[in-house]
């Protein structure tokens, strides 16, 4: 108990600045490790409690329920930090920001991961993910990552292989695996050349994406097949135009919610589960939601969440 005393822990804590969305409600219990021992120690507290445990990065893809998480939620900002190796390898713990992990990349003229400087998220969530753009992905550079399973208490070294890597997805998120850090093997490079690629990313993502000055989770639903791309989908249905409550369609991406200033998860549950309803209907795909819900859902918004696939 002596290492659980040591973490930062807050009773009935407000998650709303810790997603992009700036949606949701309190955390029933939580906490901030600064160390895999901690967060060790926690998981195995929780458990022995019979607590529901939510672990939350920077929230850059999460729908938290505005009802807010019952049981004990685990922020992973304090474990930010990383370690270069031999042979152009770096170790990299989970709560590292994806845009602070590139531009330390870049000061060490290591090439492969440039893509992650748009990103507002965590090595712990790109590699969950498997995050891509533009030719780079997670799945060409990751060696290996250390993880504990969250049902077991076990921590587990697996490779790449063992990751069972895919189009935003991987295996550790479906079978309740949290990543504590990921190891990656990447090339040198001119810094000038790092530092195009770069600015390429964060040119893209400016013109094609909406600023985090518009609340929003990123991707709303995953691309459908090869060659579709959902947003232009939405665009043919004319969804820009939609609206819930507090929240709307992106008018700069058809496949982004905003919300406005006055969201709650269930309107962004409702705008969802019309978008996803409406390219059913008119195109026959069933999409796949990118967005992930956390907290104790309404009726409603459990119904919502059924209907719709969520990898």
């Amino acid at each position: 108990m002596m290492i659980l005393d040591s973490v930062k822990t807050y009773n009935n804590f407000s998650l709303k600045e810790y997603t992009t969305l700036k949606i949701g409600g309190e955390a029933e219990i939580a906490y901030f490790p600064s160390s895999i021992e901690e967060m060790i120690a926690i998981r195995n507290h929780l458990n022995s409690k019979n607590k529901r445990i939510t672990v939350i990065g920077a929230g850059s893809n999460l729908l938290i329920s505005s009802d807010g998480i019952s049981g004990g939620v685990i922020l992973t900002g304090n474990l930010s930090s990383c370690e270069f190796l031999a042979d152009n390898r770096i170790k990299a713990y989970s709560g590292l920001k994806s845009s602070r992990f590139a531009q330390l990349l870049y000061e060490n003229s290591l090439s492969g991961l440039e893509f992650l400087i748009g990103i507002p998220g965590t090595i712990g969530g790109a590699v969950t993910m498997n995050s891509s753009a533009h030719g780079q992905a997670i799945e060409q550079v990751i060696e290996s990552v250390e993880v504990l399973n969250l049902e077991t208490g076990e921590l587990l070294n697996l490779d790449k292989f063992e990751l069972d890597l895919g189009y935003r997805y991987s295996f550790v998120e479906s079978n309740r695996h949290l990543i504590l850090s990921a190891t990656f093997k990447l090339q040198k490079d001119h810094p000038e050349k790092i530092m195009e690629k770069m600015e390429f990313h964060l040119n893209w993502r400016k013109q094609k994406h909406p600023p985090l000055t518009q609340p929003n989770a990123g991707s709303t639903f995953r691309n459908p097949e090869e060659g579709v791309y959902v947003g232009r989908l939405f665009e043919k249905l004319g969804a820009k135009n939609w609206v819930e409550g507090g929240a709307k369609i992106s008018d700069i991406h058809a496949n982004f919610l905003i919300n406005t200033g006055s969201a709650t998860s269930t309107d962004v549950s409702r705008l969802m589960h019309k978008m996803y309803n409406a390219v059913k209907k008119n195109f026959g795909y069933d999409l796949i939601a990118e967005i992930r819900y956390v907290g104790d859902a309404s009726e409603e918004e459990e119904k919502i969440w059924k209907s719709f696939q969520v990898h």
